[in-house]
């Protein structure tokens, strides 16, 4: 005679394991949504704001009067790009380190702990 599913020895066990599981991958979906908005938001406005100041780099270039002149405000542009970019980097970078923390805490509890060596 065959035993029921429900009534098999392991079988809740299993069952809130696969629960936990997927309630796990929930919140990780949900975490990578919320972290993709992020992202876009300040890339977004990284863009808009290097394009203002590209912009503005161009208006003084057009008013230099010396390519001594020039050269400056090009090394000046160049440096304050680079420091921009830098920093968006690291918050990025933070933005993307904090997901991973976010997207395994779920799963921890199952993972059984090793035993210390």
């Amino acid at each position: 005679m065959m035993q029921r599913f429900d009534k098999m020895p392991g079988f809740d066990k299993a069952r809130e394991l696969g629960q936990a599981g997927t309630e796990g991958m929930m919140k990780s979906v949900a975490a990578v949504s919320k972290t993709a908005q992020t992202l876009g938001i300040e890339w977004s406005d990284f863009a808009k704001q290097s394009y203002e100041q590209g912009m503005a780099a161009a208006q003084k270039l057009a008013q230099a009067t010396s390519p001594q002149t020039a050269l400056e405000i090009q090394t000046e542009f160049l440096k304050a790009s680079y420091e921009r970019l830098v920093v968006q980097a690291k918050v990025t970078g933070e933005l993307y380190s904090g997901l991973a923390k976010e997207m395994t805490q779920p799963f921890a509890a199952l993972v059984p702990k090793a035993p210390a060596v």
